[in-house]
């Protein structure tokens, strides 16, 4: 290290025992079981079950509620304390004021301390702390920490309890404990691609994810389709307006501050005596037929899908190595002065929407198209792969690349697409829908064909075939450089059919997906609710989720979200910190740290 940099970490360090105490807490960290990774993918905008399988972490507080409590508190009584933790607020204003004795208050404080204890074994003190709202930390510090088991602790302890209720703070910090414990019982959440499609929910989503603590994003092909749209990309923003007209979902883009009676009105008058009968509206997300409305939904998916095409046709055209010439499917003269004026509104619309351009800046700051993390490959669509088995060369600009180097060149097209590159944002085109796109995975999309006839059969990838092998499977995790022994590729976007005898995992469980229909019109082709997958210091586990939740139902019946939890692969020995890629950052600062304590003894 050079001078310079001594006296900045000096700054943080002052003294030679300030430097021996981090070095110390950081080998501590190094010694404890790596914390617990969760899994999703392909949320589709269905907020609901994802923000409560983040409150329920996949059924991890439940299970930590049966290990504390044991047998001495029932069954009911134990879903009543899950509920509360999930939703306290919402849980608290339901229960009668005649019920909300000092009793009940000291009741579930103790039962929340027991959870919170066992949920924070495998962390520091410190790393604990830090994780408790400033305004509590030395109470909730004193509580998880205190030996009561004697006479004098006890009182100490259940004094504690008594002021906090006689203080008219029992209801606040039930809360902040509650919220603790959802926040200690997932350490870091790795999001497979897909925030966005159908579901309304995915603003909500994204203001969640936010202001999570530890997270990574995958993007996926629904999430460049936004993306794209936010810089500016026309044929990607009628793509989008296509599929949100086409399931009723207008309220996301409402949400956003973007306007479609522009949109409206030119359909109404371009198809004024057309009745645009091939243009059916999914009644998935409706309440009940709503046919003046569907009857106008179904002139804006028409019109949306007329300007998609032609605007699609124009950059195949100017774009030859794309190589998708196959998909010029009528001839036009292109758009004409109406259409060009709407395109540019719906443009002006889509990038000055200040949310939607919050909300784009966040997926650029956290998200990649893949990652490497602890060991694991993580991306959402596939590695493009020939049929000989090798990767295939796919153009950008006006070069080709393969595997790692693709997908590494490709996330500097996204980022230069968000500064307003030209042909980046023309690419983010071919990303949502490119026959060689990694995030798309099939050889054409039929939207044509879905509306004006012909085949709709979508040939996949071959990497969906390869990966069933665990030979190819360790080709392609060499490749990242994820080559641990028990390295795995997690992807989504592809549906796994439970019900027509899919399984998640192949390769000799090298390979797993994890979209298992989060979203309800997935969950009616899979046959499930989503999948989770869990890696914790003693293995990976797959946790299945049935479908039909509601957050009603946990307070009605007291249910949980139903799940099944099973073992994929079992570590030979547990895993530590010190194995992780957090662990190995802490080597790095660990050897600076030692530079520093020799530098103020040559001082």
């Amino acid at each position: 290290m050079k001078q310079g940099e001594f006296e900045l970490l000096s700054k943080q360090f002052a003294t030679p025992q300030a430097v021996m105490t981090e070095i110390i807490n950081l080998k501590a960290i190094q010694g404890l079981p790596k914390g617990t990774e969760h899994f999703l993918s392909d949320l589709h905008g269905e907020s609901e079950i994802f923000l409560h399988i983040l409150r329920n972490a996949s059924g991890v507080i439940r299970t930590k509620i049966d290990l504390a409590l044991g047998k001495s508190v029932s069954e009911d009584e134990k879903n009543k304390l899950a509920a509360l933790i999930y939703y306290p607020e919402e849980y608290l204003s339901r229960t009668p004021e005649k019920e909300k004795t000092s009793a009940f208050y000291a009741e579930i404080l103790r039962r929340l301390i027991e959870v919170i204890k066992l949920t924070t074994a495998k962390y520091t003190r410190s790393k604990v702390r830090k994780a408790i709202p400033t305004e509590y930390r030395y109470i909730i510090d004193e509580l998880i920490n205190m030996p009561y088991h004697s006479i004098s602790k006890a009182k100490y302890y259940n004094g504690i309890i008594r002021e906090i209720i006689e203080l008219g703070n029992a209801e606040n910090f039930i809360i902040r404990m509650s919220y603790l414990i959802q926040r200690l019982a997932i350490d870091r959440l790795h999001v497979v691609g897909d925030i966005y499609d159908r579901g309304n929910g995915a603003p909500k989503i994204i203001d969640k994810l936010a202001a999570y603590h530890s997270l990574d994003i995958e993007w996926g092909n629904h999430d460049i389709l936004w993306m794209g749209a936010s810089f500016g990309n026309a044929a990607l923003i009628c793509n989008l307006l296509r599929i949100n007209c086409l399931y009723r979902n207008l309220q996301v883009i409402e949400n956003y501050g973007i306007n479609l009676r522009p949109l409206m009105s030119f359909a109404l008058e371009e198809y004024a005596d057309d009745d645009c009968e091939k243009f059916v509206i999914s009644d998935l997300y409706g309440t009940e037929s709503e046919l003046e409305r569907n009857a106008v939904l179904r002139k804006m998916t028409k019109a949306v899908t007329v300007l998609q095409l032609k605007l699609e046709n124009e950059l195949i055209r100017n774009h030859g190595e794309f190589e998708m010439d196959d998909r010029i499917l009528f001839e036009n003269d292109g758009l004409t002065d109406k259409e060009k004026e709407l395109v540019n509104y719906l443009i002006g619309e889509f990038s000055s929407s200040r949310r939607l351009s919050e909300h784009v800046d966040f997926l650029l700051r956290k998200g990649s198209l893949y990652k490497v993390f602890n060991g694991n490959l993580i991306m959402h669509g596939c590695v493009p792969t020939e049929e000989n088995g090798e990767f295939s060369l796919v153009s950008v600009g006006n070069e080709k690349y393969s595997g790692k180097k693709l997908y590494d060149k490709l996330n500097a097209v996204v980022k230069n697409a968000a500064r307003g590159d030209k042909y980046a944002v023309d690419y983010t085109w071919y990303l949502w829908c490119g026959k060689k796109s990694p995030l798309f995975g099939r050889d054409k999309m039929r939207t044509y064909e879905k509306y004006f006839g012909g085949s709709l059969c979508e040939k996949e990838d071959p990497y969906y075939n390869f990966v069933k092998t665990e030979e190819y499977c360790l080709k392609v995790l060499n490749e990242f450089g994820a080559n641990g022994k028990y390295a795995v590729i997690v992807n989504g976007h592809k549906p796994v059919r439970v019900k027509d005898g899919e399984m998640p995992e192949s390769g000799n469980c090298r390979h797993i997906t994890i979209d298992g229909g989060l979203s309800k019109a997935y969950s009616l082709k899979t046959g499930i609710g989503g999948y989770t997958l869990i890696s914790n210091s003693e293995g990976l586990y797959l946790v299945s989720h049935e479908p039909g939740f509601s957050v009603d139902g946990v307070f009605r019946g007291n249910s949980d979200l139903k799940s099944s939890n099973r073992l994929l692969k079992k570590y030979d020995k547990r895993i530590l910190v010190k194995e992780t890629d957090d662990g190995k950052a802490m080597d790095k600062q660990i050897r600076v740290l030692k530079s520093l304590l020799k530098y103020y003894n040559q001082k």
